[in-house]
């Protein structure tokens, strides 16, 4: 049998599929002349009830959010927005981080540079460094249980980084898929709630309903400040128009129900398990090895010693049953794991504990036979 430590898809069991399906059986009931035909055209931001409620769900303004399809359309719209007319077109990203929006802000120029993630955030002293030589279009960053290392950003760090956005005149993309899946501890602030502090920070922050409620809804999102709605909604209509009218809808009425904050519930304990077992697992059989312990999220990741390539390694984990991802692919170009390690991201949201500890079992034997 073969162990998947590859996608972080959210396991069916955390899918509250009959109750969507109920919500939405009931809206085609009520409404279904409003769900099947266009959404108003001219800078529509999205659905006004879902607004709405994510206003309410995030204590903003719902005239701050715009809606999208998905986290992903997010950034390839936010993409094409701040670097349409930014000079030098310089993108800074954590190292490693999430390899999906690397290819979407090169696909739209972005220069990508990586700047060293350590166990608590950015490395802001080298973060420092970089901006004094070249001011970036934007800085990326997912501070919470980040895809793809498990790493949370410091309250401090969190502080200092919209400090020096104010200082250089920067936008910091904060993407927060996972934030709600906090199994332990208190949530550090969002960076978005801290720019609002701090005169000339600029912060746009990027949801999305797919770890909490489904992905299939496809429903994302951005919290931004005014004006910047409406010039996605421009881009947006001039491509896909908008959202699907009906799945926006069933999101709202999702949280209007009280369905999603059930779920996010639901599915932090259905995690908390897995997340101990993996943690457990990881100390016992590759010892001190990890980046970090998450303290949520879906990820634990580790720069595993070898003394071979990691197309080796990778060839040797298949023929051993274990499904990986290439951890370098998470590293921009210009960045890269420590030397004489392999970067691997850990998955363990959709293995019980007895599977997750097998797989890390084979890992080790296979990294040991390729050195």
């Amino acid at each position: 049998m073969t162990v998947h430590f590859s996608r972080g898809i959210p396991p069916l069991e955390a899918i509250p599929s009959a109750a969507i399906a109920e919500l939405t059986g009931a809206i085609l009931s009520s409404e279904p002349d409003r769900v099947f035909q266009y959404a108003p055209i001219g800078h529509h931001t999205g659905d006004r009830e879902l607004r709405d409620q994510l206003g309410a769900f995030h204590s903003v303004d719902p005239d701050r959010i715009f809606v999208t399809n998905g986290s992903l359309q997010a950034l390839d719209l936010l993409a094409a927005h701040l670097l349409k007319d930014a000079p030098g077109k310089q993108v800074l990203a954590e190292a490693p981080t999430y390899d999906r929006a690397v290819q979407i802000f090169e696909r739209h120029g972005g220069r990508v540079s990586g700047v060293p993630l350590r166990h608590d955030g950015l490395d802001l002293d080298i973060l420092r460094e970089r901006l004094r030589t070249e001011v970036p279009a934007f800085v990326y960053v997912i501070p919470d249980f980040q895809n793809p290392s498990g790493v949370t950003t410091s309250e401090e760090k969190r502080r200092e980084l919209v400090r020096l956005s104010a200082e250089f005149g920067f936008t910091i993309l904060e993407d927060i898929p996972y934030r709600e899946l906090r199994f332990d501890g208190a949530a550090p602030t969002l960076l978005g709630e801290l720019a609002d502090l701090v005169d000339g920070a600029r912060v746009l922050t990027m949801g999305s309903l797919s770890k909490v409620l489904s992905p299939g809804l496809r429903v994302g999102y951005v919290i931004a400040p005014p004006g910047v709605p409406r010039a996605l909604a421009a881009l947006a209509e001039s491509t896909y128009l908008s959202p699907a009218p009906l799945l926006q809808a069933v999101a709202a009425r999702a949280f209007a129900s009280g369905l999603v904050r059930q779920n996010i519930e639901k599915v932090r304990k259905l995690l908390r398990p897995r997340h101990d077992a993996a943690v457990e697992a990881v100390r016992k059989v590759l010892g001190d090895v990890a980046l970090c312990v998450p303290e949520g999220g879906y990820y634990i990741s580790v720069h595993l010693p070898v003394r071979t390539t990691e197309e080796k390694l990778l060839a040797a984990a298949s023929a051993g049953s274990i499904a990986l991802t290439r951890g370098s692919a998470f590293y921009p170009a210009d960045s890269a794991p420590p030397a004489g390690t392999v970067f691997l991201r850990l998955p363990f949201q959709a293995l019980g504990g007895e599977e997750f500890a097998e797989g890390v079992a084979r890992l080790a034997e296979v990294a040991q036979q390729a050195r």
